[in-house]
């Protein structure tokens, strides 16, 4: 016979209060580190879209 555990409400607002500052953390590292990189990350990806088309295109 399964026994089940209940969550009382307390835990679950402290858990949310706790994930919060975590999450905004997170995202301001995310915002400092990782948005400079972002237009690379698009060049990288259009050159490879292209450079894939114009070797398709020159093969046949």
């Amino acid at each position: 016979m399964a026994v089940y555990y209940r969550r009382s409400i307390w835990t679950r607002i402290l858990a949310v209060l706790i994930t919060i500052p975590v999450i905004a953390y997170l995202a301001n590292l995310t915002y400092r580190w990782l948005v400079p990189f972002l237009p690379l990350v698009g060049a990288a990806i259009l050159l490879i879209i292209f450079v894939g088309l114009f070797l398709r295109r020159r093969r046949y």
